[in-house]
């Protein structure tokens, strides 16, 4: 052996360098695999909430940019307020109007605090309006003898009523509409709703006695609820959007119907177009504001197509492809001309006119092109909705947006938040019964509390046996 030969052991600790670094190698590669993963997650995450789908009130990312772009960065400086809610500076404070006082009471003191001499006279008055709640009363307890008549003419059987006695159950008008209002006003769980009532009022009140009281509300707002209903099948335009929701842990569906006064929810185990064709009516002759979802072209050819959304899937698919970049901008200065164009009052023929301009330009973006991708999709969806996209120009009543109905739908979601599931068809009844009705009657300015007590004064409640929803069907 010579001596540039490398002897036994060298070779073996070379051997083991060599082992030694290819487990670190192993390791490395398990760490980059690790990584992929997370950067696959993250990656589908950030698709989901900057999607074009992603409604602007979740996109907070062009918000915060352009709250901390007014300046240099080095220019900034960070909040002092403490994020305290109210006018910022620089607007104008808007005050409350003074209520006038239930009484007045006069604070007044005999001497000197330091010195102890008495006083003569009042040197002036300056005076303080407080604004208090009594104190929560104890519940009263009445006893309501119903008397009961047989007509000796036809033998018909009558039960007295009042309106401050239910049909049925041990609890007044008050504690019903209260129990609604904390469960879909103020989101309290019902085991909540029953804490607040003992500590308020010494009323002894389970979760269960909750949800019972709450559902005796709903039954007792049906009728209203199917008025609403029928208010919307005479609109000329309604505002329709759906979103999901779990039954006992299924799928389900809530939809939304809003017109400027009303607005109707239905929950469905369908996304199909046979629930706008049971709430609406399959002879609805109004027009339908929606997005792009298919169900509302199979329930009627009469759309209006929301520029909202395609619009971010424009942009969306100009990020993802350099062919979008040009059509993003034509549909943008499109929908911004129609805008500024139809501010001024145009006769039925400038319209019309205005109408097949506007569809001329759509047809040519339609037109070019481009390799498949994020593109060829976003132009083949235009394509698909041409007849639609432009009816707002033509019916100065409709909106070119579905904004109405998505804001519509964010009470329910938060809603699904807290609730997570509805157990059954009794809990689809009450959801979509008690959201209708206080939507309703906040566009139409009324006091929930008050209406929701001349309801069950009504005593027009229908029977446990009615209280589930019209339609769940798993089309």
């Amino acid at each position: 052996m010579t001596s540039s030969e490398p002897t036994k052991k060298e070779i073996l600790n070379r051997l083991a360098a060599l082992e030694e670094e290819n487990q670190q190698l192993r390791e490395q590669v398990e760490e980059l695999e690790e990584l992929r993963k997370e950067n696959k997650r993250l990656r589908a995450k950030l698709r989901w909430y900057e999607g074009p789908h992603t409604p602007p009130s979740k996109d907070q990312s062009d918000q915060e940019k352009s709250s901390s772009s007014d300046g240099d960065e080095d220019d900034e400086q960070p909040r002092t307020d403490g994020g305290t809610p109210g006018r910022k500076s620089g607007h104008d404070p808007e005050w409350r109007d003074a209520p006038d006082p239930d009484r007045e009471i006069e604070v007044t003191c005999d001497c000197c605090p330091d010195c102890g001499e008495a006083f003569d006279e009042s040197a002036g008055v300056s005076p303080r309006l407080v604004e208090e709640l009594p104190d929560p009363q104890p519940p009263e307890v009445t006893q309501y003898n119903r008397h009961h008549y047989e007509c000796h003419s036809c033998g018909t059987e009558t039960v007295a009523s009042h309106p401050n006695c239910p049909d049925e159950g041990q609890f007044g008008v008050n504690v019903i509409a209260q129990a609604a209002l904390s469960r879909y006003d103020h989101r309290l769980p019902y085991r909540k709703i029953g804490d607040r009532f003992e500590q308020l009022h010494g009323l002894e009140l389970s979760g269960a006695s909750a949800w019972h009281a709450t559902e005796r509300a709903a039954r007792a707002g049906r009728y209203e609820y199917e008025q609403i209903r029928h208010q919307i099948q005479q609109a000329d335009v309604v505002h329709v959007d759906e979103t999901g929701i779990k039954r006992d842990g299924e799928q389900a569906w809530i939809w939304t119907f809003t017109t400027e006064n009303h607005t109707l929810y239905a929950v469905r185990e369908s996304r199909g177009s046979d629930v706008p064709a049971e709430v609406l009516g399959e002879d609805f002759a109004g027009t339908v504001v929606c997005d792009g979802w298919t169900a509302y072209p199979a329930f009627s050819s009469n759309l209006q197509r929301c520029w909202a959304h395609i619009l971010r899937e424009a942009e969306d698919a100009a990020e993802k492809q350099a062919e979008g970049e040009p059509i993003y901008r034509a549909l943008k200065q499109l929908y911004v001309a129609l805008q500024t164009r139809l501010e001024s009052d145009l006769t039925v023929r400038e319209r019309a006119e205005l109408q097949r301009v506007a569809r001329r330009e759509l047809e040519s973006l339609i037109e070019r092109s481009v390799p498949d991708g994020p593109v060829a999709t976003l132009l083949g969806k235009i394509e698909g909705g041409l007849d639609h996209w432009l009816t707002f120009i033509g019916e100065p009543a409709v909106s070119p947006t579905n904004n109405a109905a998505e804001n519509a739908l964010r009470e329910p979601v938060v809603l699904r938040k807290l609730i997570g599931t509805l157990r059954n068809n009794r809990g689809m009844f009450v959801h979509e019964t008690l959201l209708s009705l206080l939507a309703t009657w906040r566009q139409q300015g009324r006091n929930p509390y008050e209406e929701f007590k001349r309801v069950a004064r009504d005593n027009e409640m229908i029977s446990r046996a009615q209280a589930v929803p019209a339609v769940a069907s798993s089309g």
